[in-house]
């Protein structure tokens, strides 16, 4: 794949550079709370991309490393004085993280590899830490646009097939949820009505959806956020 083509898909590249819009911020600062990030946290996030939550937790004043495959990005966070690397292996093998993050970036490790690369992030964990995920929700008609609109996603993820890789790790999922990017509205208080609604109809959809389904359990949102611990 050509990797130049494909940060321009993105539209990534050195100029926009750990941005993050008004909803971003907001949708961060959730997460920030979901996961208890206290102001000492070390953090790591694996698959920056174009660096937005890099760029939020230096702004928050957290102490944040970012792993990133694609070396184009390396190079523009190191331009942006960012602590980076390469690979998960390149980091200080005594060093630990409170917390690691990877925003859509597991639908990208081949199924074959999951648990190894799982196993590689528990390493990096403090007993006590905690491991964040999103990914496109594999179980719902909802997540086919995140899937497969990607062509470099190569793994279908659901939350049944993580808790397999978890149990046999040592870890356990201790929360999940649907994506709630679309219900936000503190970046724009003007929003607020059309969310809540949008959140009443969701809710209303999924119970529909779980009473004609024979699969009575599951979440119907695009994507899965998890939170995992060391067992």
């Amino acid at each position: 794949m050509n990797e130049d083509i494909y940060l321009e898909w993105k539209d990534w590249d050195e100029s926009t550079f750990a941005n993050f819009s008004k909803l971003e911020r907001a949708y961060f600062d959730n997460i920030s709370k979901l996961v208890h990030i206290s102001n000492g946290a070390n953090i790591l996030e694996v698959g920056f991309g174009n660096g937005s939550f890099l760029g939020y937790a230096h702004r928050m004043g957290y102490s944040c490393d970012g792993v990133e495959s694609n070396i184009k990005l390396v190079e523009n966070a190191k331009n942006n004085n960012y602590s980076v690397f390469s690979s998960i292996d390149q980091i200080d093998s005594k060093k630990k993280y409170d917390l690691i993050v990877l925003f859509d970036v597991i639908e990208h490790i081949e199924a074959a590899e999951a648990e190894i690369f799982l196993n590689q992030l528990k390493d990096k964990l403090v007993e006590d830490g905690s491991l964040f995920l999103r990914f496109p929700n594999g179980s719902s008609p909802l997540g086919l646009g995140n899937q497969h609109g990607d062509p470099t996603h190569c793994n279908i993820v659901t939350l049944s097939k993580l808790h397999f890789w978890c149990k046999n790790l040592g870890l356990e999922v201790v929360k999940y949820r649907g994506d709630i990017r679309p219900f936000i509205f503190r970046h724009k208080i003007k929003k607020a009505p059309s969310r809540i609604i949008k959140l009443i109809l969701f809710k209303l959809t999924e119970k529909f959806i779980r009473l004609i389904s024979n699969q009575s359990k599951g979440i119907l949102a695009s994507n899965l956020e998890v939170v995992i611990k060391i067992k």
